[in-house]
C-alpha cells in the first residue's frame, strides 16, 4: 500500500502536527525503509560460515596453542591494563580514589545534559541518586569483598535500573548502561548503597554498580579453587541453557558464548553436570550442580583456529545489538569478546582496547587511499583470526570477493547517501558487511575509517 493513497491522509496529517506541537527544531524526514535483510554488496550465501570457511587458505592452522594463549593473555593485561584478575586483587583500596571515582562520574553524567525516558533532564534525579551512592560513607580504607555473580545482571554507571538517553528520540542506548555480567563472572564488591540494593564492582573488565541480589559473597579461597579447576566446559552456543535437573526441564538461567564452569561429570552422551555458584538468603556463595547439554558446550577450550573464530562468529549472525549487553544481547566489542572467549583469550570490553591488541597487518594512515587499503587488507590480513578497528567501532574480517574486504560485526546503524542528503539504515544486529558499507558519505565507508588492523596473534619481537 502506497503512502500517497487518500486514506493514509489523516494519519499522516496527525503525525506531522504532532511534531509540529512537541516544538522539535530539527528537520523531519519520514521514511519507511526497513532494515534490509541483506546489507548492500552481500549476497545470501555469505551469510553462512561454510562460504568463508571454504575459502580460506589456511582454515584449520592453530594459530596459538593454550600455553601461547596463557603468554598472550598476560600480554594483553599488561598493554591495555584493562583486563582484572580478580583473585589477586589486595585485600583492601583507598577509599578516597574510590569517593574521587564515583564523583567524577556524576559529574560526568550531570554534563551531558541527558534526559530519562520521558524527556525530562537528568539533573533532576541525579541528586537522589548521589545520597543513594553515599559517597561520604566511604571509609578512607575499603576493605575488599570477593563474590561470584550468581544470575546474569546489568553493570550501571549510577546506581538506578531508571535509563538516562542523550534525547527523548534516542532511546536505543541507555547512558547508563556500562557492561553485562553473566553467570560465575567473579568480582570484588568494594561498596554498598545506602538503601542496601546496590554493590560498587570490580568485574575482569569493567567496574560500576550491580542490584546487590545479583552477587554472592565468597571467601577468596574459595573462588581461588573454583577458578582453578582444569576440567571445565565453555558455552559455544549463543546462550546455553542451565537446568536444575538432568533430565533439562526446571531451566534455571542461560550463559552467554565463552562462558566457562567447572565440570562434574558427564550423564549419559547428551548432557554434562557443571558446578555453579548460587546465592544464599544471607546472601553468601553457595556452589550447587546444573545441567547442560553437550551440544551447547565444548569441553575446555575451543582449538584456536580460523574455522573455530568464523564458526563461533556466524553463531551469532543476525541476534540483536545491545548496548553495553543490554537485553543479554552484544554491541560490537562484546561480540568480538564472546568469540575470542571460546579459545581462552581474554579481550578488554571496549573497542579502543581492543584494536590494541595483536600484531599489526598493516598501516592505515590517513594517506593511503582507498585502493591502497583494499590491497592490504586482501593481501595481508586473515580472516577469522583479525579485527578492524576504528573509533568508536570493531570488526571481525571474513576475507574477500573480487578484491572487496568483508567483515561480519555487531552493527548498530549505517548511513548512505541520497541526492540531497545522507539518510540512517538501522541494521540493529550481528550481520555481514562488505567495508564499502557507507562510501560516498560524509565519514565515508568502513574502509577508509580504518584505524587499527590487527591479527589475534603475538606481536612480532622488537628488533
Amino acid at each position: 500500500m502506497r503512502m500517497t493513497d487518500s486514506r493514509w491522509l489523516p494519519f499522516f496529517w496527525c503525525m506531522l502536527m504532532a511534531l509540529l506541537v512537541s516544538g522539535c527544531p530539527q528537520k523531519v524526514v519520514v521514511d519507511y525503509h526497513g532494515s534490509p535483510a541483506l546489507a548492500p554488496g552481500t549476497r545470501p550465501e555469505m551469510n553462512t560460515a561454510g562460504f568463508w570457511i571454504g575459502r580460506h587458505a589456511e582454515a584449520d592452522r592453530l594459530v596459538m596453542t593454550l600455553d601461547e594463549i596463557g603468554a598472550f593473555n598476560a600480554y594483553i593485561k599488561d598493554k591495555t591494563r584493562a583486563v582484572y584478575d580478580v583473585p589477586r586483587f589486595s585485600s583492601t583500596r583507598n577509599g578516597t580514589t574510590l569517593q574521587g571515582s564515583m564523583r567524577r562520574m556524576l559529574a560526568y553524567v550531570a554534563s551531558k545534559n541527558y534526559v530519562d525516558a520521558r524527556g525530562r533532564p537528568a539533573g533532576e534525579s541525579l541528586g537522589s541518586l548521589e545520597a543513594v551512592m553515599a559517597i561520604d560513607a566511604i571509609p578512607a580504607t575499603v576493605r575488599v569483598h570477593w563474590a561470584y555473580v550468581v544470575r546474569p545482571c546489568d553493570q550501571r554507571i549510577l546506581p538506578t535500573e531508571a535509563p538516562l538517553y542523550k534525547s527523548v528520540t534516542d532511546t536505543a542506548i541507555d547512558r547508563l548502561q556500562n557492561n553485562a555480567l553473566d553467570l560465575a563472572t567473579p568480582v570484588v564488591v568494594l561498596h554498598e548503597s545506602a538503601d542496601q540494593a546496590w554493590f560498587y564492582i570490580i568485574a575482569p573488565y569493567s567496574d560500576g554498580w550491580v542490584r546487590a541480589d545479583c552477587v554472592a559473597l565468597c571467601p577468596l579461597e574459595q573462588m581461588e579453587r573454583y577458578e582453578a579447576c582444569n576440567s571445565i566446559v565453555v558455552a559455544i552456543s549463543a546462550r546455553a541453557d542451565l537446568f536444575g535437573d538432568p533430565l533439562l526441564r526446571d531451566h534455571v538461567t542461560s550463559m552467554q558464548m565463552g562462558t566457562r564452569l567447572p565440570l562434574l561429570q558427564e550423564m549419559g552422551e547428551d548432557r554434562v553436570q557443571v558446578l555453579v555458584p548460587t546465592r544464599s538468603e544471607g546472601g553468601w556463595c553457595v556452589f550447587d550442580a546444573a545441567y547442560i547439554s553437550v551440544s551447547q558446550v565444548h569441553h575446555g577450550y575451543l582449538p584456536y583456529t580460523p574455522r573455530n573464530a568464523i564458526t563461533q562468529a556466524f553463531r551469532l549472525l543476525n541476534t540483536p545489538y545491545g548496548w553495553g549487553g543490554m537485553y543479554g544481547e552484544q554491541d560490537c566489542s562484546r561480540f568480538i569478546q564472546e568469540i575470542f572467549a571460546c579459545f581462552g583469550i581474554l579481550m578488554p570490553r571496549n573497542s579502543s582496547q581492543q584494536g590494541k591488541v595483536g600484531s599489526p597487518v598493516a598501516s592505515f594512515g590517513s594517506t593511503l587511499d582507498e585502493d591502497q587499503r583494499r590491497k592490504a587488507l586482501v593481501s595481508s590480513a586473515r580472516g577469522g583470526v583479525t579485527t578492524l578497528q576504528f573509533p568508536g567501532h570493531i570488526m571481525l574480517y571474513l576475507g574477500n570477493m573480487g578484491g572487496e574486504p568483508y567483515a561480519i560485526h555487531d552493527l548498530y546503524a549505517y548511513t548512505e547517501p541520497m541526492s540531497d542528503d545522507e539518510r540512517l539504515i538501522s541494521i540493529n544486529r550481528v550481520a555481514v558487511t562488505s567495508l564499502a558499507l557507507g562510501g560516498g558519505t560524509k565519514k565515508g565507508s568502513l574502509l577508509m575509517r580504518l584505524v587499527n588492523v590487527r591479527e589475534l596473534s603475538p606481536e612480532p619481537a622488537e628488533k
